[in-house]
């Protein structure tokens, strides 16, 4: 790391990438931090740092993995669920609920516990649902499909809905659960770019975008905040992480009172 001298112009050139392709907007103060990761790739890719950049520049899938390694993916289960017990709540108030197929996009799904999350509370609401889990990188993306994780993101998940609706790992799984089958046969999962994507053709109940325009600068939040509302029904929910704000924003959303980060088309 120490042999990598990041120029104003390199550093410039790295920025714009990343914000070109992703929304996340790094300044001045993450020069050590991208120094770290360039380091790291180098070493994966057994690259000089001219020819990583170079390889870097002209590779879209390269710029994702870079993507992966400046960002962080800290996440585990029923993180900040205020917000997703209000929305379910207000699903089982739905008036045909017997007829009604409830419609979710977790639109920064990251390594799939917050997607995960949601089911299992629509599950044991009885309720009928599908999701669209959705997130720029395809490591994330592996991650959530194969569906294992560590047992200590599960700290938060009430017992009853633990023993379930996971399965406990043994042998070389000892310290791992799996979710269940009937579970992730809710989930469909899929790379979308919230800066640069079209939207899906489809109407939500509800839109999760948390905790990922923390990377974002005022303007990108803005636009990616404004495409999520046209994908939502008349009613319907838009959750952002407790750490953000659609402050200073032109949008169209209600904030919904006593709920923190929730929002109500």
């Amino acid at each position: 790391m120490d042999s990598i001298v990041l120029s104003k112009k390199d550093f410039k050139s790295l920025k714009d990438l990343i914000y070109s392709s992703s929304g996340i907007h790094l300044h001045e103060g993450k020069i050590e931090l991208l120094k770290s990761k360039l380091a790291k790739r180098m070493r994966l890719t057994k690259k000089s740092y001219s020819d990583y950049l170079s390889y870097l520049h002209s590779t879209q899938r390269e710029v994702i993995e870079f993507i992966d390694t400046v960002t962080t993916n800290h996440s585990f289960f029923f993180r900040e669920n205020n917000s997703i017990e209000h929305i379910i709540n207000q699903f089982k108030q739905y008036p045909k609920l017997h007829t009604k197929e409830f419609k979710i996009w977790c639109a920064a799904c990251s390594t799939g516990d917050e997607p995960y999350s949601v089911a299992v509370q629509l599950k044991e609401a009885g309720l009928s649902f599908s999701i669209l889990a959705t997130d720029i990188s395809h490591t994330v993306l592996d991650v959530a499909q194969k569906a294992v994780y560590r047992d200590n993101k599960t700290q938060k998940i009430p017992l009853s809905i633990l023993h379930r609706y996971f399965q406990k790992g043994s042998g070389k799984y000892k310290g791992f659960v799996k979710v269940k089958p009937e579970i992730k046969k809710h989930i469909q999962f899929d790379k979308f770019n919230l800066i640069n994507d079209a939207p899906p053709p489809l109407k939500f109940d509800a839109v999760l975008c948390r905790n990922v325009m923390i990377y974002f600068d005022l303007k990108t939040s803005e636009s990616v905040v404004n495409k999520l509302y046209q994908v939502l029904n008349t009613n319907g929910y838009f959750a952002i992480g407790n750490a953000e704000s659609l402050m200073n924003m032109k949008h169209n959303f209600n904030s919904v009172k006593k709920i923190p980060s929730l929002y109500i088309k």
